[in-house]
């Protein structure tokens, strides 16, 4: 069977069978949402005393996960994005399930000043004086689009955004033309709820008097997709895509910037609760 045809039940009798193995006497057991995910996580876990694991399905099929095997194994944890979790008013209480300190992963990257200037650094000639400007100059390109998504969230207004945005943001001021934008989530959403701008206008004003973290607010694949368009557009750097720029971060990203996560602090924390090994520094 193809990774790609592996079902959420597939996968939890797989783990089910592996749990309860001789060979796996011990070994805790990480669930993740997807491949960029193990990539990034594994070069930090144990792989002696830990089995890392992605769940198909959304980051739901991970707490479900957690949820049905926990009573087969007390170690097992979850580690999901937190998207727009952090930016609510309710605590997040799933039972061993992990949230990432930012929207995403890939903001956890992006937060670091030390990886987002070797990227300036590797694709531009801009000084070092202007790297904290350049993030979030970016932030503030996609602002709107993260507000419809925080509602589209909240709301669940059946908005779609599966496609590209880069020919609505100018790099001169950095802005986005919403109204061209807003029109294309309405062209690729036919079953939208609410398809008058004004009225989403006002909605994504009120989101934003609660003046959100732009690092909770922004969506990562997102900003990855802005950053490439930048350097193509403004430094004419050629072959250049977010998934190569995703990967240049995570590489960048040491043992020394992830232990001075939350997410880091926590499941630590939980291992040692749980008199465990699960970092590779713990050897």
């Amino acid at each position: 069977m193809r990774k790609q045809d592996i079902t959420y039940q597939d996968k939890l009798i797989e783990l089910r069978l592996d749990i309860s193995h001789p060979n796996s006497k011990g070994k805790a057991f990480v669930l993740l949402e997807g491949k960029s995910d193990l990539v990034f996580y594994r070069k930090f876990f144990s792989s002696s005393n830990c089995k890392l694991e992605t769940i198909p399905g959304s980051k739901l099929k991970v707490e479900q996960c957690i949820g049905e095997l926990a009573k087969d194994s007390p170690i097992i944890i979850g580690i999901i994005d937190a998207d727009f979790i952090h930016l609510g008013a309710k605590s997040y209480d799933k039972v061993n399930v992990f949230l990432t300190d930012f929207h995403d992963m890939e903001m956890m990257l992006i937060s670091e000043d030390e990886i987002f200037s070797a990227l300036m650094f590797e694709y531009t000639d801009l000084s070092k004086d202007k790297y904290s400007e350049t993030r979030n100059n970016i932030m503030f390109s996609i602002e709107q689009i993260s507000y419809l998504k925080w509602l589209n969230e909240e709301e669940d207004l059946d908005y779609n955004f599966k496609f590209g945005f880069h020919e609505f943001i100018s790099f001169e001021n950095f802005k986005i033309n919403f109204s061209q934008y807003f029109a294309r989530v309405l062209n690729k959403s036919p079953n939208a709820k609410i398809k008058d701008e004004k009225i989403i206008l006002e909605k994504m004003k009120a989101l934003k008097d609660t003046d959100p973290h732009p690092l909770q607010l922004c969506n990562g694949h997102d900003f990855m997709k802005a950053i490439s368009y930048y350097l193509n557009q403004v430094f004419n750097v050629k072959g250049v895509n977010h998934e190569n720029v995703a990967s240049s971060c995570r590489m960048t990203f040491s043992f020394n910037h992830y232990s001075s996560t939350e997410l880091y602090n926590n499941t630590k924390m939980w291992a040692d609760k749980n008199k465990c090994v699960i970092y590779e520094e713990q050897k």
